[in-house]
């Protein structure tokens, strides 16, 4: 008689129709043992598994790189806050010693204020870490820029000025001299 269910080789279900291969068995060497078919002298002990490498090279880069930033902050502040001269205070200076605020020499042409000297010599005042020089600095430009753009024949709309352009002046002079720079501001 002949058997109706015949013997069917196993397949692996993951590799369908590929070669079947003997179950093996995980046999883990401690690290530090010898194996003991070993017994040469010399024989080092098999690598311990991939992905258990160590972190510490990792750990200690990151830390480098946390603690150099905070040196650089450190440094920039200490730049910004007392090595590098405000400002502000420089403008005071130039203006002590006769020049425009941005530390250029006065011109002996017209006196007329473009935009471009407007925005400069504001950012001057404006970039001050002193509260009361960037006060009274960008009133008194902001007050200069809107007398020069008066229309023509209208200079006499200057005098609504005076009052505002007193009390700038008088508040820049005091702020400076806070500073140590005695500026003396005149009108010409």
């Amino acid at each position: 008689m002949t058997d109706p269910y015949p013997a069917q080789q196993p397949q692996s279900p993951y590799q369908p129709g590929g070669p079947v291969y003997p179950p093996q068995q995980y046999q883990p060497h401690p690290i530090g043992q010898q194996d003991l078919g070993s017994d040469q002298p010399g024989h080092l002990p098999p690598p311990p598994p991939a992905g258990t490498s160590s972190r510490k090279p990792l750990l200690f880069a990151a830390v480098a790189f946390v603690v150099l930033l905070m040196l650089l902050a450190t440094g920039f502040t200490v730049y910004e806050g007392f090595i590098k001269e405000d400002s502000g205070v420089a403008a005071c200076k130039a203006m002590a010693e006769g020049r425009d605020p941005d530390g250029t020499s006065k011109g002996t042409g017209e006196d007329e204020l473009t935009e471009a000297e407007y925005r400069k010599t504001r950012k001057l005042f404006e970039d001050s870490r002193h509260e009361d020089i960037r006060e009274h600095g960008t009133a008194l430009v902001d007050l200069a820029w809107q007398i020069s753009q008066l229309p023509d024949g209208q200079e006499m709309g200057a005098i609504a000025f005076l009052g505002p352009v007193e009390t700038a002046t008088t508040g820049l002079q005091t702020a400076c001299a806070d500073q140590g720079v005695i500026l003396k501001l005149r009108s010409r």
